[in-house]
């Protein structure tokens, strides 16, 4: 069944000497359908114990997930509640796996199947004329589940570490995780080679997130000093769906158990061969099942007398602690659509929910286009959990306060109260003591994505991962307090002064001979892959040699390389991309001076631009610093423009002063048939080698391809900014995304970044 959709054809086609319920003798009866979370419900038929409905029901699901049950349940229908009258239950997993069942089949022929009691004190009888069947749905795509649920439970054969007395060996584990934005870390378990956590946390895979690397990393915790790495391994998150998806058989909760093996760091400290595994259980639940266990959830907390119904004021209390702001008329809708009267009537919990999201979809329609909410009727505002109260759930967005609910409501999840902590950012972050992140927090500024700080936070477009940049901490502190700091002014000429008088003198440093022995700390420190470097490391003369070091054709191959239409990055650098030139200035560019006219120095070019789009490529020390062509088409002269020494660090980029237009840079033209005339701006920075802070090698006046070098920049900082005119290209969705937020993207030579409007 892998690989389609399906639908599963329901009828209900009569019943026969049912149980009477009523003091006539008689019933009126109707049949609930229940698979999974989803209820489909027949008509009543007035007073008969043979009734007939010939009702036929369509449920579709995914063909990687088919369900596993399905329940019968028949109801009297009385004026007021309902009786029980008895009930029938499909393994459908048995019938999966004996083979598949046709709707149309010759041999798929309605059965009566009896009804049983599951409640010792109801007496029930009768049986139900049945016929289910599958319809096969070649037009539906499948889609990635988009709610992970993971559980760490234990860790085996971990290597021993020498504890600190030097006499013995000892461990004190903690696992972190890592999947996207999302950073999870367990608790430490003491004195322990084969601890057990049975820690929970969950996280939404978006779908431009299937190909992320999902990351465990084993770390020991140290008193005394930092933590030590133990072992890591990274598997496709795809790759664990896969596993869960192709399951024949689940737990009772719905978990499929999983041994992964670990990858031992820093090996020479053992004296034996180890092989550590971690022990994981997960699963994954589309937004549409959370959701419904959201509202589930809370239909069950104000059922004040357990009878599957909420009335008007059951229902009104309900909503008042979600903060709605539905008036008396709208709820009286939700009763008045099922024939019901608001003064004597109760709702299904599935009727309920029917109403709730239909009311959820007329309150997000009615949102203005900035986003802003318009002054209407809303039915979720959330600033403590109704079932564990945890409080600040206004400051979430809804999908997490959905699935923060979902969890505690459910039969499995809602039970623990041992959550895996989930408030950090990156994964460094999350294995600091606390007294470093303390000393962070004070020094540096704080953790979290788009706020003005040292610690520069960046998402890996490759495997997902949210990291922190890495720098050296007198190159953090220096920064903050350069540009934060009581009284510093960045536009101050002492600042310039200090500025220039740094960057010449690393220049000339990092140019002499001597320089060299910078180079193997410079790797260990950044983890540089040298194997992509095209010549060896003793052949550089210097230690900017080794910076704008070449590398091994096919190290950085381009994306779509016979489609010209697709741009592709400029740099192994962290970028951002805005839609329009104002948006850039909105958000992440703040020097009051700025402009095209400024940065490109000159009035009339900078008209080409106007209304038209903007990249930024920051280049930080530890990337790879040549740049290359991300369009083809005919390459201008350059212009070169002199300037200041100012660091291109997003702290700086937010501050007051155009740092774009105020250093040293050189601008190119590319006229290209598929993006029009892009300017290509080549920025030096704070470190770059003085007058000679970058070079160009390209040849004007010729017509150059993507990827193909144009220049490099010597030790420092650098960006280049990409102008294109109005209309004449689209960035890539989750590029725009995180740009929205002021998170960059940590992206490679040759990566597509966007495409030309004109592409087909």
């Amino acid at each position: 069944m892998n690989g389609s959709s399906y639908t599963l054809r329901i009828d209900v086609i009569e019943g026969s000497k049912l149980a009477p319920k009523d003091r006539n003798g008689l019933s009126d009866p109707y049949i609930d359908i229940q698979i999974g979370e989803h209820t489909y419900t027949t008509q009543v038929i007035d007073k008969n114990l043979n009734p007939r409905w010939d009702a036929s029901f369509d449920h579709k699901f995914n063909a990687s997930e088919p369900p596993k049950e399905i329940r019968f349940t028949c109801w009297d229908k009385d004026f007021v509640g309902r009786d029980y009258m008895g009930e029938i239950r499909f393994d459908l997993l048995d019938i999966w796996k004996k083979n598949s069942i046709g709707y149309s089949d010759e041999t798929n022929k309605p059965q009566w199947y009896p009804l049983i009691s599951l409640k010792k004190k109801e007496k029930v009888s009768g049986q139900i004329l049945i016929k289910i069947g599958l319809v096969e749905d070649k037009g539906e795509k499948l889609s990635l589940s988009e709610w992970s649920f993971i559980e760490i439970v234990c860790a085996k054969d971990l290597p021993a570490e020498r504890n600190v007395t030097g006499l013995g060996f000892d461990m004190d584990p903690f696992v972190v995780v890592s999947f996207a934005r999302n950073t999870f870390r367990t608790k430490i378990i003491n004195h322990n080679l084969n601890p057990e956590w049975n820690e929970k946390f969950h996280f939404p895979i978006k779908k431009n997130e299937s190909k992320y690397l999902i990351k465990f990393t084993i770390y020991d915790w140290d008193k005394f000093s930092g933590n030590d790495l133990v072992a890591s391994q990274s598997f496709p998150i795809e790759e664990l769906m896969g596993d869960h998806f192709k399951a024949t058989k689940e737990t009772e909760e719905d978990f499929v158990e999983k041994e992964l093996p670990l990858k031992v760091l820093s090996r020479e400290k053992f004296n034996k061969e180890y092989k550590p595994t971690l022990m994981i259980k997960l699963k994954f639940m589309s937004y549409e099942q959370l959701r419904s266990k959201f509202w589930m959830a809370l239909a069950k907390i104000y059922d004040s007398d357990d009878n599957g119904v909420l009335d008007y004021v059951e229902i009104e209390t309900m909503l008042n602690s979600l903060g709605s702001s539905l008036t008396n008329d709208t709820l009286s809708t939700f009763f008045t659509r099922f024939a019901k009267d608001p003064l004597r009537d109760g709702l299904e919990f599935v009727e309920l929910v029917s109403c709730l999201e239909k009311q959820l979809e007329i309150s997000q329609k009615s949102a203005t286009d900035d986003g802003e909410e318009a002054d209407n009727e809303h039915v979720i505002y959330i600033k403590e959990c109704p079932i564990c109260h945890k409080p600040d759930l206004s400051k979430l967005n809804e999908s997490d306060i959905i699935t923060h609910v979902a969890i505690c409501a459910s039969d499995d999840w809602g039970k623990v109260d041992s959550f895996v902590t989930g408030d950090f950012v990156t994964e460094s972050q999350a294995q600091r003591k606390w007294v470093t992140k303390i000393i962070s927090k004070v020094g540096f500024g704080g953790y979290e994505i788009g706020i003005d700080s040292a610690n520069i936070i960046v998402q890996d477009r490759t495997t997902g991962h949210v990291v922190e940049e890495k720098m050296a901490t007198y190159v953090r502190l220096g920064i903050r307090l350069l540009y934060r700091g009581k009284g510093a002014s960045i536009d101050s000429k002492r600042t310039q002064n200090v500025l220039r008088s740094l960057t010449l003198k690393q220049g000339k440093k990092y140019d002499k001979p001597s320089s060299t022995k910078d180079i193997a700390p410079f790797i260990k420190f950044h983890n540089l892959n040298v194997d992509e470097v095209l010549e060896p490391q003793d052949s550089f003369k210097n230690f900017n040699e080794f910076f704008y070091r070449k590398l091994k054709p096919g190290a950085r191959p381009c994306d779509s390389p016979d489609d010209p239409h697709v741009l592709v990055s400029p740099a192994d650098c962290r970028m951002m991309a805005f839609p329009t030139i104002d948006k850039a200035t909105e958000l992440w560019i703040k020097g009051q001076s700025f402009s095209l006219a400024k940065l490109i120095n000159d009035e009339n070019v900078a008209k080409e631009f106007e209304g038209g789009s903007l990249g930024i490529f920051r280049l930080a020390p530890q990337d790879y610093h040549r740049f290359h062509f991300p369009v083809e088409g005919e390459l201008s002269e350059p212009t070169q423009i002199p300037g200041s020494y100012y660091t291109v660090n997003p702290i700086a980029i937010r501050s007051e002063l155009d740092v774009y237009g105020e250093n040293k840079r050189a601008v190119s033209y590319i006229n290209s048939p598929q993006f029009g005339k892009v300017a290509f701006v080549a920025i030096g920075a704070m470190m770059d080698r003085g007058d000679s802070y970058f070079s160009l090698f390209s040849t004007p006046s010729t017509h150059v391809k993507r990827t193909e070098e144009h220049g490099y920049f010597a030790f420092g900082g650098s960006t280049v900014v990409l102008l294109f005119q109005k209309g004449t290209m689209f960035w890539d969705e989750d590029i725009l995304e995180n740009s929205g937020s002021r998170l960059e993207t940590l992206v490679r030579v040759g990566m597509q970044v966007g495409k030309s409007a004109y592409h087909h």
